[in-house]
């Protein structure tokens, strides 16, 4: 491998101008990072045709296309999300929320994000949170919460529960070569401290729940349609009891809350509502096949030669280097960045780990901690894109609250690091 050159320092200088690009809403990100990932492809000298890893083909058509099952997932769940809302199951819901919690709904904060947790430990994928959001969403608002405190709970209570998913300790094992017992070690304490961090955060924010005196709710029979309810709890039935994965999950959901509302043109009506989920979820479609299109650009073989050697002439040499290395640029994790596993860090990370001379199970756990750092942050993870854009909240306003609790879970996971290996 080459030592590594200007054009190397160009392609990440370009990267850096494009993210404050996107950041200062200069420029929408839909239409930058595919061009900036085209551009760097062009620039390692990707071939444009002809070739396994070619930019029509492998960068252009399959990176649009690679992210089809979240596009369609989302979809899925607009659906419920407008059954619920145009059967009112969401007056049912905030109701029960009210009457079992109205001495304390400060409990209600806790319940969203046990369930969350539990939710995200065994969907691995974005689902998971999108779902409680839908179900949870307006009694948060309604007991005085904003869209960002909300997002933010769900974000911190999302990244709890994936550390204890065994479908992502699979994932990064096979990622970083390791053996899965070291990953589920690592991800059980990374998951004790965001507990913690979870903790502080209700702690410090539940004094913006409003009292029941203050809340427009009046103490009354209202009659709760337990059959519909149903309709909520059939992903997840099928998703724990029967191992099916979500998608089949929403549309047994669709097809039973239909039925049980009376519809007489059940198809039918699911068919209307489909037409409208797609029209209400072109944008976050757009958004992930320019997601797409950008992954597949930067782990094209040529792109990954071309940054290697840069990232390992920066790599630390010492523990106190490696502990500020990965503290100062953990933003490099955002925006697809070279720390990101699922993005430019996904072709780059094996290189790493076995070229430099630092411990490669210290740069492992590094990592391990910049990823779930990246769940919570990275405006263009596939889940904070859909969550985004389904509940309408500004991701800077979002990245602002939930960063010092992101931040200090990586610091103390990089400096757990240091000492478990040392």
């Amino acid at each position: 491998m080459e030592d590594y050159g200007l054009l190397a320092i160009l392609v990440f200088l370009i990267f850096l101008l494009t993210v404050g690009l996107i950041i200062t809403k200069k420029v929408e990100f839909v239409r930058a990072l595919p061009a900036f990932g085209i551009v760097t492809a062009i620039l390692a000298g990707t071939p444009i045709t002809g070739s396994e890893y070619s930019i029509a083909d492998y960068v252009i058509a399959k990176g649009a296309t690679t992210l089809a099952e979240p596009m369609f997932i989302y979809i899925l769940s607009v659906m419920l999300a407008i059954f619920i809302v145009e059967f009112k199951l969401d007056e049912s819901i905030n109701h029960l929320c009210l009457k079992y919690l109205q001495n304390n709904l400060k409990g209600i904060l806790w319940v969203v994000a046990i369930l969350t947790i539990i939710v995200s430990s065994i969907i691995t994928n974005f689902s998971s949170i999108i779902l409680i959001a839908i179900i949870f969403m307006p009694i948060l608002l309604k007991i005085g919460f904003n869209k960002q405190g909300s997002v933010v709970l769900l974000l911190l209570s999302n990244a709890i529960g994936s550390c204890l998913n065994s479908g992502y300790h699979i994932l990064y094992a096979n990622l970083l070569s390791w053996n899965i017992d070291k990953v589920k070690d690592f991800y059980y304490i990374m998951a004790v401290v965001g507990v913690i961090a979870l903790v502080f955060y209700i702690f410090l924010n539940s004094k913006y729940v409003k009292d029941i005196e203050s809340i427009d709710y009046e103490q009354k029979n209202i009659k709760v349609n337990w059959q519909g309810l149903c309709t909520i709890f059939i992903p997840f039935i099928a998703v724990f009891g029967f191992k099916l994965n979500i998608e089949t999950g929403l549309i047994l959901a669709l097809s039973y809350g239909f039925l049980a509302m009376g519809s007489k043109q059940p198809f039918m009506d699911m068919l209307e509502l489909l037409k409208v989920s797609i029209y209400k979820s072109t944008r976050v479609i757009i958004l992930l096949s320019s997601v797409g299109i950008f992954m597949h650009a930067v782990k094209t073989p040529e792109v990954v030669d071309l940054m290697a050697p840069l990232l390992l002439h920066l790599m630390p040499k010492s523990p106190t280097q490696c502990l500020l290395f990965f503290t100062i640029l953990s933003p490099l994790v955002l925006y697809k960045g070279p720390f990101n596993l699922q993005g430019m860090g996904a072709g780059l990370s094996a290189v790493i780990i076995s070229s430099t001379s630092m411990n490669p199970m210290v740069l492992g756990m590094a990592l391990l901690s910049l990823n779930n750092l990246r769940k919570m942050m990275d405006p263009l993870d596939v889940q904070n894109i859909a969550l985004m854009q389904y509940v309408d909240v500004d991701t800077n306003l979002v990245i602002k609250k939930i960063f010092p609790y992101a931040l200090s879970i990586n610091y103390i996971m990089l400096f757990y690091a240091l000492v478990a290996v040392v």
